[in-house]
């Protein structure tokens, strides 16, 4: 499998259990308390005619973790969990990156299926069957590439979400447009503040989701095309690890990373200077870090250099040529060094 089903729309949790082909065993619950709080009902509700094995964990980027993931394979395993039972992962994209880790090495491979309770989760984390737990050295540095059998995205649960946990969904929308849909990224740019206030996104969110879907079909182990979808994430990943996954957000970092690439691109591949600049003025104030960004320190330095992208030739970073034309170029450290201390300026 290289892609899975999505279903969209708003009150699609109701038709969960009909919109996709489940397999015949229990349905193995992982969750975080809080959506188990804010949502548990409607999601029980969905799967009201399947037996049901609940596993709560934490949530967010610290939870992220090797000691997380083994609670996860405890439960199941002590609940004797069979071939034909499947996970569904109901949260935000660590809850799915975790829960998808598991099920990629439950008796080797279970299916899964995911319920993204958050903007960043619906956009990006859900999709692509990138699964993984974060290192203390480095993000996502152990995981699987396991694809869910099918996604569930309704905006309807988005009504929950904190204003800054949509904030960092917004980014990870406008970075997907930015190298795969120009003419979607130009109808977002300078609109950021004012998009995270109406929350008026499902527009946009289904053409990030569509552009993910296309290029993850083409390129499901990230060999070649899909390595453009890492935009912003090669100096935002290196931000997340040096502030040990608590002093920046994934999305904050990604945003600052998004800035840097752009002040990148117009030093290098032609990208409108004018435009580039304005682009990352927005994004540093949207990620509201322009008083703090990260200083360059050794450990920003060596997550960059441990980033999981790199290879024998060096850091692989993604920039622009133009809106919508992304490439993949390798990034010497100093360079990401002067484009980061540039956003401070």
């Amino acid at each position: 499998m290289t892609s899975p089903s999505v279903r969209f729309g708003r009150g699609a949790l109701a038709g969960f259990a009909a919109a996709f082909r489940f397999p015949p065993g229990r349905a193995f619950l992982v969750s975080s308390p809080t959506v188990l709080r804010l949502h548990g009902d409607s999601i029980r509700a969905a799967l009201a005619q399947r037996e049901v094995v609940e596993i709560a964990i934490s949530d967010g980027e610290p939870a992220k973790t090797m000691e997380n993931l083994g609670s996860i394979l405890d439960r199941a395993i002590e609940a004797g969990i069979r071939r034909d039972d499947y996970i569904v992962a109901a949260g935000g994209g660590v809850v799915t990156d975790i829960a998808g880790f598991a099920a990629a090495i439950l008796l080797r491979g279970v299916a899964w299926f995911a319920v993204p309770t958050t903007l960043l989760g619906m956009a990006d984390a859900s999709i692509g069957g990138k699964t993984a737990v974060d290192h203390p050295l480095g993000k996502n540095l152990i995981g699987a590439f396991h694809f869910p059998e099918g996604v569930l995205v309704d905006p309807e649960l988005l009504a929950t979400l904190t204003a800054h946990r949509f904030r960092e969904g917004l980014v990870e929308i406008y970075k997907t447009l930015l190298v795969g849909e120009g003419s979607a990224a130009r109808r977002m740019a300078g609109r950021l503040e004012s998009l995270a206030e109406t929350r008026d996104v499902d527009g946009f969110l289904e053409s990030a989701i569509r552009i993910k879907q296309d290029i993850v079909a083409r390129d499901p182990r990230e060999t070649g095309e899909r390595r453009i979808l890492n935009f912003g994430h090669t100096l935002g990943h290196a931000i997340e690890a040096a502030g040990a996954y608590e002093r920046w957000s994934h999305g904050d970092a990604v945003a600052i990373g998004m800035a840097a690439a752009l002040t990148i691109s117009a030093q290098r591949e032609g990208f409108s200077s004018e435009t580039a600049t304005a682009l990352a003025s927005e994004l540093v104030a949207f990620s509201g870090e322009k008083a703090t960004l990260p200083p360059w320190t050794d450990a920003l330095e060596q997550g960059l250099l441990r980033d999981k992208k790199s290879t024998v030739s060096g850091i692989s970073g993604v920039l622009l040529s133009d809106w919508g034309k992304p490439l993949v170029r390798e990034v010497p450290l100093d360079q990401w060094k002067e484009a980061l201390l540039r956003l401070g300026r």
